[in-house]
């Protein structure tokens, strides 16, 4: 089986320019701060994160080496301190930053043709990849997220989401012929467990006119797994572990959800076993309305862009949770309004997508989450597994809260009862969340200072460490449950 480490060793073998050759180095450099706050959530369940600030600032350098022989290399670092939202006001003003090192990029090219627009182009090692550069926060639905459970990425330009740096380990083949051309990317999976999985991404695109472009993905995700049992258990593991007596989702029955984290009992004797593995589809437009009907007056270059995407996060059908494709089908849309020169952009964007369970991370195999939180520590190794199943009605309830018969939920200790079925906060009815949108702005000043802001309810999570435990303290599920939820951050930066 292919090894991330195989594929880095070959990366250092490539590293080493011929000798003789003179080698040039181009430094790029950016550094930033930022700062906004949750101005409405409607989920205080778990957290109230409402009136919490989100602060940051960061920095990068990256470099671009001439290996000669038609071999490029790329390296760089970025560091990042974030305060991050982590709990109510009250827990917010005990807060400690949290600083987190990166590596931005430590790729080598081999590529034909003009360097600037080569015909054909080989990329290993870890680089930065964006088939849709004219999304500005919601799309890009392909690469970013899992299939099974189908939880869609955004927000402002976090570590997470940016499209700059180095996110993929593994390969990148690109070919351009002429108005078309088309990128094929094996990657390993490091973000979301089942980690060390390998995906095969495809994505072509073509531009019949000047302004005007088509392209069309697949991802073909998990598809080498590194191991078989934790992307896809079997019936032997997933029997000698639980013994349900119930459906997943019956909603007063005597199912104990922490016993159903990766199966379902379909029909007595029969048992689904459900995958991380996945098959992602997307199409993606772009139109410049300048260039296709020739005119200008003054606009700026992003001006008056209208693009598009859509997606099929997962097109198999699994069980009762994932048995629509409707369901599983994300669409977005944005435009770049007239800003005449005072701003590089000014972009709204859109978006639908209509899944009926809370996006939550906690059964993603993560020790200190909620899911684990009842689990005994001797047991805790054995049951250390990523489940493709969302989070449930009866999940959230946890210690705290027992179901009433009308399916609310109850205070054990005080008797208090929140009306949670059929409202914004019932995580198994999540129409409310169906609608998310985002405005983005842009300002370039004097060549190397930019400032941006954003104003969205969108897909955001609170994680003050990409990759690290997801809990109540540092963030479980998507903090907006309602169009009526919105945050805003800003931020200010320099590049050269």
């Amino acid at each position: 089986m292919i090894k991330p480490f195989n594929l880095l060793a070959g990366l250092g073998l490539l590293a080493f320019p011929s000798s003789g050759h003179a080698v040039s180095l181009r430094l790029h450099s950016k550094a930033w701060t930022d700062a906004g706050q949750i101005m409405h959530a409607t989920d205080t369940l778990q957290v109230n994160m409402n009136g919490n600030r989100e602060q940051s600032m960061g920095m990068q350098v990256n470099g671009i080496v001439d290996l000669g022989g038609n071999l490029e290399g790329g390296f760089g670092l970025g560091m990042n301190q974030v305060y991050h939202s982590l709990g109510d006001l009250e827990q917010e003003k005990f807060t400690l930053s949290k600083f987190m090192n990166y590596v931005s990029e430590a790729r080598v090219t081999y590529s034909l043709g003009e360097k600037a627009n080569p015909f054909f182009s080989a990329t290993v090692g870890d680089f930065a990849y964006n088939y849709h550069p004219e999304v500005k926060n919601l799309g890009l639905y392909l690469f970013r997220g899992p299939v099974y459970p189908g939880f869609l990425v955004s927000g402002f330009q976090e570590f997470h989401t940016d499209t700059t740096r180095a996110s993929f380990l593994g390969l990148h083949l690109r070919n351009a012929l002429g108005k078309f051309r088309h990128d094929l990317v094996f990657y390993s999976e490091r973000d979301l467990p089942p980690s060390f999985d390998w995906s095969l991404g495809y994505v072509a695109k073509y531009q019949p006119m000047d302004g005007l472009e088509f392209g069309a993905g697949v991802n073909f995700y998990h598809l080498i797994p590194d191991d078989a049992d934790i992307t896809t258990p079997n019936n032997r593991k997933v029997d000698g572990l639980f013994a349900p007596d119930s459906s997943l989702y019956a909603a007063g029955g005597p199912v104990d959800p922490y016993q159903l984290k990766y199966m379902e009992i379909v029909a007595p004797g029969d048992t689904l076993v459900y995958t991380h593995q996945g098959t992602k589809v997307m199409a993606t437009f772009d139109m410049d309305f300048k260039k296709v009907f020739g005119f200008s007056g003054g606009l700026g270059k992003k001006d008056l862009i209208l693009y598009g995407e859509g997606a099929i996060v997962g097109v198999k059908n699994q069980g009762t949770i994932y048995a629509h494709i409707t369901d599983r089908m994300p669409v977005m849309l944005g435009f770049n309004l007239p800003a005449m020169g005072w701003l590089d952009f000014l972009s709204v964007e859109v978006e639908r997508y209509t899944a009926k369970y809370k996006a939550d991370y906690s059964k993603l195999g993560y020790d200190q989450s909620l899911y684990f939180k009842n689990i005994p520590p001797t047991q805790l190794a054995a049951q250390r597994q990523p489940s493709a199943i969302p989070i449930s009605y009866r999940d959230l309830a946890g210690n705290r809260f027992t179901i009433t018969p009308e399916h609310d939920f109850m205070n054990v200790q005080t008797g208090e009862i929140i009306k949670i079925k059929g409202t914004d906060l019932d995580p198994e009815n999540m129409t409310a969340d169906d609608w998310k949108w985002s405005v983005n702005a842009e300002k370039t000043v004097a060549g190397h200072v930019r400032f941006s802001g954003q104003i969205a309810n969108d897909h955001f999570v609170p994680r003050p460490v990409r990759g690290g435990p997801i809990n109540e303290s540092a963030g479980l599920a998507q903090v907006f449950s309602s169009l009526r939820d919105w945050y805003f951050m800003c931020r200010v930066g320099y590049f050269f």
